[in-house]
């Protein structure tokens, strides 16, 4: 090769930006880690619905309306059914949000975020909810006078519930800030 054919080569080679996006490929995993996230909380939402509508109708089947029963039963029972109809609606608002982007890489990162904004406050409203549930099932064992058991028991078993919903919670908050980064960088131009 002659060394004007090397130059003409070099100095397009200058040119062309060293770093290029591919805009298919970018879309592609966007819209890929948006619809695993999508149907992740879906299968959450409906799992939890199912869980709390279950372990609310067990706790009302012990007849909480006789008398002698405990109240606080029934109380956990009620609270399980809020908590029923608040993921319903979120349900159903996170539905009708999704409608509302482009199918565009924009409209499907900010589309990607918004799930994970989602993830990220179903991951606290399930956290933090251990905290009344608990408080109503030890005054449900203190009137049935087996408290320092079932204080034991919700002690352990809420803080293991709280130490895995806690990584949980951690990752999809990585994963949402993840998700801004990316958008920030592309918004830059870098």
């Amino acid at each position: 090769m002659e060394f004007d054919e090397m130059k003409k080569i070099w100095d397009v080679q200058n040119k062309d930006p060293l770093y290029t996006i591919d805009e298919k490929v970018l879309l592609n995993r966007i819209q890929s880690n948006m619809n695993a996230v999508g149907r992740f909380i879906s299968i959450s939402e409906w799992l939890l619905i199912l869980i709390n509508l279950g372990t609310g109708a067990m706790l009302l089947g012990n007849h909480p309306f006789k008398q002698g029963s405990n109240i606080f039963l029934t109380l956990e029972a009620v609270w399980l059914f809020a908590l029923v109809v608040y993921l319903v609606i979120h349900h159903f608002h996170r539905i009708k949000a999704s409608r509302r982007f482009d199918r565009s890489l924009h409209g499907d990162l900010n589309h990607a975020i918004s799930l994970a904004s989602y993830q990220v406050l179903i991951s606290q409203v399930i956290r933090w909810n251990f905290l009344p549930m608990g408080a109503i099932m030890i005054l449900s064992g203190w009137e049935a006078g087996k408290l320092f058991r079932v204080s034991v028991v919700i002690l352990l078993s809420y803080t293991l519930a709280f130490y895995v919903t806690s990584k949980g919670y951690r990752t999809n908050k990585r994963r949402k800030h993840e998700l801004e980064l990316l958008k920030e960088r592309l918004e830059a131009g870098i």
